[in-house]
């Protein structure tokens, strides 16, 4: 078991035995270490936001705050940072990235400390570069993440490659990502037929009440020369 793994089992061994203290004498046999490794351990995670105190006497020992119910996720430190730097490097055309940068603080949240320290580490190593601003303004970004969430009418303001500007109701299927850019997949009313529109190139969307109708994501795809993946 290496250091890691250990400040892990000590934590959940303290969280497991609450409300009752568990001595440091009883971790070190436990851990097959000695009473000092435990020690340093404790400090190494009372440093990193552990919520551990100890109690002094014949009957102390050292003790959580941390609710012994709360559910401990299993993620190791390079999943969790696989995941970060995931969302990271999608650049903010990401769909649904408000929500994700969400997920990441609730993530961080309910990791065991042990896994939080090394998650940290691991971010400090990383750099990326992306685009600092969107190529859709927030509000329309939204209407697309709701009219493929919630599958009602978007109508958009779209320029293509030649400079022609025009307005088009769609019903939102999905989205695709194509090389650096991300596109909406969508049934346009215009064409009666699936077509993919660029990020970069829609001027607005705004959603509507209006119902769409039910697209298979596949066949709005199907007369794309290339393919594509699954998420």
């Amino acid at each position: 078991m290496n250091r890691l793994e250990r400040l892990y089992a000590v934590n959940e061994a303290i969280r497991r035995s609450s409300p009752n203290p568990v001595s440091a004498a009883e971790l070190a046999t436990q851990f097959g270490v000695s009473r000092r490794t435990i020690e340093r351990d404790l400090n190494s995670l009372r440093h990193a936001g552990a919520p551990l105190f100890a109690e002094r006497g014949r009957l102390g020992g050292h003790r959580t705050l941390e609710d012994p119910k709360k559910v401990v996720l299993t993620l190791s430190d390079k999943e969790v940072t696989a995941l970060i730097i995931a969302l990271a490097a999608s650049g903010p055309d990401l769909p649904y990235s408000h929500a994700g940068r969400a997920a990441v603080g609730r993530l961080l949240d309910v990791l065991p400390d042990p896994t939080r320290i090394a998650v940290e580490e691991l971010r400090s190593k990383v750099r990326t570069q992306v685009a600092e601003t969107s190529s859709l303004d927030l509000q329309s970004r939204h209407a697309l993440e709701a009219g493929v969430q919630q599958g009602s009418v978007v109508n958009l303001v779209y320029q293509d490659q030649h400079d022609t500007r025009t307005e088009r109701a769609v019903d939102p299927v999905g989205f695709l990502r194509k090389q650096e850019a991300w596109l909406l997949i969508a049934w346009c009313h215009l064409r009666n037929d699936g077509r993919v529109f660029r990020f970069d190139r829609i001027q607005s969307a705004r959603a509507t009440s209006k119902k769409a109708a039910t697209h298979d994501l596949e066949v709005a795809l199907g007369w794309l020369p290339y393919s594509v993946e699954r998420v």
